[in-house]
């Protein structure tokens, strides 16, 4: 594996973050708005930052799987691929249009949280249980049970906990490349 993917991970968080950060800004009432992070991507004003930063953040997903090319991580290559068409998806389905892309929108969230976590707990096992990767998927399992008791409520922390979420994926994930790097260059010829 390249030190690229590292580096198109890393990026991909910025944008995402800074997409969510941009719309944060320009409507902070999605803040307790308890619609999660897909708030913004109803409203003219927020559509634009939060669509590239999602975007953005699924095509270099999509770049960084080009670079994770040893038969041992396979998992983490599908699953990048996975998670920047679950991405897209979530982008291209506001909730609000109609109970079909509502509902088309939820299926695509709950795969990605879903493939994520899963993900996450193959990184740990590979990482052989790796202390911060222990805690970065507890966190993202409590933050996920937290997603899902706030789905249905009309107040909650919703937004919160899917940014909660989706830092501790992103920290596993970077902290996981620079680790498993290290080890298939040592292992492999």
């Amino acid at each position: 594996m390249e030190a690229q993917a590292v580096k198109l991970t890393v990026l991909g968080q910025i944008c995402l973050y800074t997409g969510v950060l941009l719309s944060i800004l320009l409507k902070p009432s999605g803040l307790s708005s308890n619609d999660g992070l897909s708030y913004f991507g109803i409203f003219a004003r927020t559509v634009i930052p939060y669509s590239l930063g999602l975007l953005s953040s699924a095509y270099l997903s999509w770049l960084a799987s080009k670079h994770v090319s040893t038969p041992e991580l396979k998992p983490l290559h599908d699953g990048y691929i996975t998670i920047a068409i679950l991405t897209v998806a979530i982008v291209i389905t506001p909730y609000s249009v109609g109970p079909l892309l509502g509902w088309a929108h939820t299926a695509a969230g709950t795969a990605l949280f879903s493939l994520q976590l899963l993900l996450s707990a193959w990184l740990t096992y590979q990482l052989h249980y790796h202390l911060l990767a222990v805690i970065l998927t507890a966190i993202e399992f409590i933050a996920g049970v937290a997603c899902a008791v706030y789905l249905l409520p009309e107040h909650g922390l919703l937004m919160q906990c899917q940014v909660l979420f989706q830092l501790a994926f992103g920290m596993l994930l970077i902290f996981s490349l620079a680790r498993l790097k290290s080890r298939t260059k040592a292992v492999l010829p």
